[in-house]
């Protein structure tokens, strides 16, 4: 067959050459592809066509199950020559052989035949429904194990656990073993994470190793109470079980070397050692200085012992000194108020501050403000703050605004009551003791420098400020501010002093009492019978004609006897409400119309209330004290 003549065809445009060659294997098998053109190509050129008798040229697919194409996966082979698999354990034979190597791990590991028996014991021990004897012979099964040995495993976590519940569970005898062990060792496991919830069961429950304890801690106070994990048992110790003389020889740490390696064990204050030694007056307050500087910044300035240096320095510096002691902790007072010596540290400082640092006190102390009026002695710092700051404004907003939120809290809580109390009635006695006055006193002398404002101004502001908030309440909330003693203190300064209208408290007060006393309940009572509220009302009836008054007079005895009258017979007879209805004959604008109430027949009865107080009175022999002075009264 003839050829037929081929076509001459230029060469088709080739595609862009890549980076990367390809290799000749990846070549050959390249399969011929179509051009745009409809031209076959082969590599990016065309091929040149044939005659239909010569046939075309094809490239011929290759296939994966062709034997005779000649060509191998690189897999097949590999897998072929791979080694045979092992057989499949079954869940039994596959935890053994992990519980196997487990064992084997934990027996390179030091102490293990100490360790992993005790902590068998131990989940044993801790159990809180273990009987008492079971106990007892698992704590001695425990200490056969340890003894002798406690100092090698004191620094692991999980020793840690159980030479703790070794001192909580043990004898005496049991739990000296473990803490004569550790003697020479209480330095080192008090900076220890772990080690030192040791040294705390210890101080805790060891009290025959106490003073050995302690003693290991002359001369490294300094360093240890800026430890963050020693300082907690430094404090610890300090507050909780170290006696006076110990807790003197740890503070003295504060004043120098000197005192690091010579207790002054006669000396027990600074200010006795500086009375003594006053050349070293400079020396003592510098390093002072410097360890308190360097607790603020390590943020351990919540500890008691913190707050004894603190106080000795104010208590001692000079006014530079004082100033540079305020900037470094006028933001931080507020974390020591729940101690005697850091709530008399912070009333310095408000004494001391200027009024830009003691508005930055009052907006850190902001937050806090029904706690700390909350705090044994950390509601001394609010009154003292109520007698030193002049911005009345500021301290309405930031601290009484505050207050008035949890009014009826704070007038039931014991030290609560006592700020609301010092707004209403100063430094009464009848409300604060005499060591917390004069603790306020010794103030006033400062204050005249650092405070401008009039101290009887400023008061009457203050008043002025929380007064609308303590009538509103009272109005509002009267059987439940009337129901506690506490509570019912802050009520009758509020009648007596508060500033502004009183009026809406008065009639809360009065409607109170105007209910009939046959419907009381349990939950209702009437609040003429029953104590503390009775108190209130003859003390407010007593206000119109004996001290304290109210300014301007209430007249309240008058407008109780009206709405009482109805049932004055039954209170003249109730052993509470018996001294109402006295103060009420004893009140010169009351008293003749209850007199006239008592000796007229009452209601439907034949007899006067008069003659039932004499049958009451013949007839019982406890309850009827009120009885008996109403009856005297009505002689005269």
């Amino acid at each position: 067959m003839a050829v037929a003549k081929r076509k001459s065809v230029g060469v088709a445009h080739e595609a862009p050459s890549k980076k990367a060659k390809e290799s000749k294997a990846d070549k050959s098998a390249k399969p011929a592809q179509t051009s745009v053109t409809g031209k076959k190509t082969i590599f990016g050129k065309v091929l040149e066509e044939e005659d239909e008798d010569e046939g075309e040229l094809q490239a011929e697919p290759i296939r994966d199950d062709d034997e005779d194409n000649g060509m191998e996966v690189d897999g097949d082979a590999a897998g072929s020559q791979s080694a045979p698999q092992k057989p499949k354990l079954s869940t039994k034979e596959s935890n053994a052989q992990k519980k196997a190597l487990r064992e084997e791990r934990r027996s390179h590991k030091p102490n293990s035949e100490l360790i992993y028996p005790a902590k068998k014991i131990w989940e044993r021990l801790r159990r809180k429904d273990l009987a008492k004897d079971e106990r007892k012979e698992v704590m001695k099964e425990m200490m056969d194990l340890i003894t002798g040995k406690v100092q090698e495993i004191i620094f692991k976590h999980d020793m840690s656990r159980i030479i703790q519940s070794c001192l909580k569970y043990g004898n005496e005898d049991q739990r000296n073993v473990i803490a004569g062990e550790l003697v020479g060792y209480y330095l080192t496991l008090s900076k220890s994470m772990y080690g030192r919830f040791i040294v705390v069961k210890i101080l805790h429950f060891c009290p025959k190793y106490r003073d050995t304890l302690i003693k290991e801690f002359y001369g490294r106070v300094r360093q240890l109470i800026r430890h963050k994990e020693a300082a907690s048992v430094i404090e610890d110790a300090y507050s909780n079980y170290a006696n006076a003389g110990q807790r003197n020889g740890l503070i003295q740490e504060f004043y120098g070397p000197e005192f690091r390696i010579f207790k002054n064990d006669d000396k027990k204050t600074l200010t006795e050692i500086l009375e003594t030694h006053p050349a070293k007056k400079d020396s003592i307050m510098k390093h002072l200085m410097e360890t308190l500087t360097a607790c603020l910044e390590k943020g351990t300035v919540g500890y008691s012992i913190v707050h004894r240096g603190l106080l000795e320095y104010f208590e001692h510096a000079d006014a530079k000194g004082i100033q540079e002691m305020l900037e470094v902790m006028k933001e931080q007072a507020v974390e020591m108020l729940h101690t005697k010596e850091g709530a008399q540290v912070a009333m310095l400082c408000l004494l001391y501050a200027t009024p830009k640092d003691r508005k930055a006190m009052l907006k850190s102390m902001k937050p806090f403000v029904v706690k700390i009026c909350k705090e044994e002695y950390g509601h001394m710092v609010m009154l003292r703050m109520f007698d030193v700051v002049d911005d009345t404004v500021l301290m309405s907003k930031a601290i009484i605004a505050e207050i008035t939120k949890e009014l009826v809290d704070i007038a039931n809580d014991k030290f609560g009551r006592r700020v609301i109390l010092y707004l209403l009635a100063g430094r009464s006695p009848k409300y604060i003791s005499p060591m917390n006055i004069d603790l306020l006193a010794k103030g006033d002398t400062v204050r005249a420098n650092t405070s401008k404002k009039d101290a009887a101004i400023r008061s009457s502001e203050l008043l002025g400020h929380i007064s609308p908030a303590l009538i509103s309440t009272l109005a509002e909330r009267t059987r439940l501010l009337t129901a506690e003693p506490l509570s019912c203190q802050v009520v009758l300064e509020t009648l007596l002093h508060a500033s502004g209208d009183r009026a809406a408290a008065v009639n809360a007060l009065l409607e109170l009492a105007a209910a009939d006393p046959a419907n009381q309940s349990e939950l209702e009572p009437n609040p003429l019978t029953k104590m503390p509220t009775d108190r209130l009302y003859k003390t407010l009836v007593q206000s119109d004609y004996k001290a304290p008054m109210a300014e301007p007079s209430l007249n309240f005895g008058s407008q109780l006897l009206k709405k009482i009258s109805p049932y004055i017979g039954y209170y003249a007879q109730q052993p509470s409400s018996s001294f109402v209805v006295l103060s009420l004959l004893e009140n010169p604008a009351t008293a003749a119309e209850t007199k006239k109430l008592l000796t007229s027949k009452s209601g439907s009865s034949k007899s006067t209330v008069q003659k039932e107080l004499e049958k009451l009175v013949k007839n019982s022999e406890k309850g009827v004290t009120g009885a008996k002075l109403i009856l005297e009264a009505l002689a005269k």
